[in-house]
């Protein structure tokens, strides 16, 4: 009896029925992605680098205005922005820790800022006169201190409502949180969106945080997806470090006086050339020396070869005023 098929014909039939089977073997080796409910919501990568830039600005302003406010170097950096649960924001920061409640009046959300003590006694420090060295201490700040930091904790929610003013956002403090109601602030599952910054304060080095509950986090980000202007950096826009080169090379006019001195005008209208005026002040009295017309340094006048030159003194501190 002759074959039903030829050689060709049952090769042919092989190679068909061998495909089909590595295709079948693919398909039941493609990977599954099991679908989790926690991860809905995530930030986007356009909208952390939306965050990054409007926050970047509140760090320069906070570094800022600290730094005028303390007479000395603060440095405030962002360094994170994360999505996760207030149980797990618990985790990462201190049991004992400085907390300060603030609110917006659009929305009576609670939010809060957290410094770490390693910068917070120092701080301290600097406010009642020192320099900032001291030891991290564990315990809860005493009545005395939390006062003293009210006014850092102020200075900063200035500077987040400023870098906010384009979403028209109002903020008042709440009070400091003690460590037992730090557990109770918001519910353990209240997802916060938290904004990390590295700060450094003479030799000390710590964190602040901000901490957003989701209802203010999801106020920040319609608006800013409603203004695409924050969505990308800016053209013409400086780093810290390019803005620090251009300030070295900025001119300041300065002078060497003798500043608050009055004459009667019958003393004034007198003055004829080559008359003497008494100015009655000691020639001991030294001058100041004003930079950009304010007076900073106590100077006496000195020769350096052929030029003029002052010889700094004690430098005079700002006022409440200027403070502001």
């Amino acid at each position: 009896m002759e074959p039903v098929f030829s050689k060709q014909e049952i090769a042919a039939m092989l190679r068909v029925a061998s495909s089909r089977q590595a295709n079948s073997q693919k398909t039941e080796t493609r990977s599954i992605t099991p679908c989790t409910f926690k991860q809905s919501g995530q930030l986007t990568g356009d909208q952390v680098a939306a965050l990054n830039g409007l926050h970047d600005g509140f760090a320069r302003g906070v570094s800022q205005s600290l730094g005028v406010y303390l007479r000395l170097t603060f440095e405030v950096t962002m360094i994170s922005t994360e999505q996760l649960s207030y149980s797990q924001l618990l985790e990462r920061i201190p049991e004992v820790t400085y907390m300060m409640g603030f609110s917006i009046d659009q929305i009576s959300a609670p939010a809060a800022l957290q410094i770490d003590h390693s910068v917070v006694f120092p701080l301290v420090d600097i406010l009642l006169g020192g320099v900032g060295q001291c030891e991290i201490l564990t315990r809860d700040v005493s009545e005395i201190e939390e006062h003293l930091m009210e006014g850092v904790a102020a200075i900063i929610c200035q500077q987040l409502e400023a870098a906010w003013t384009p979403l028209g956002a109002k903020l008042k403090l709440d009070g400091r949180q003690p460590p037992a109601q730090v557990q109770r602030f918001m519910p353990p599952t209240e997802k916060t969106l938290c904004l990390s910054f590295e700060v450094k304060v003479a030799e000390a080095t710590g964190k602040l945080n901000l901490i957003l509950p989701v209802s203010i986090s999801n106020m920040l980000l319609r608006k800013l997806a409603a203004d695409s202007s924050y969505a990308k950096p800016r053209s013409g826009s400086f780093t810290r470090e390019q803005m620090t080169a251009k300030i070295l090379d900025c001119a300041f006019p300065v002078d060497l006086e003798i500043t608050a001195i009055k004459l009667p005008f019958n003393t004034v209208a007198k003055l004829v050339p080559q008359s003497v005026c008494n100015l009655e002040i000691p020639v001991q009295k030294p001058a100041s020396l004003l930079i950009a017309g304010r007076e900073a340094f106590n100077a006496t006048p000195v020769r350096h070869g052929q030029r003029r030159a002052a010889q700094l003194g004690q430098s005079v501190p700002f006022s409440r005023e200027e403070r502001k």
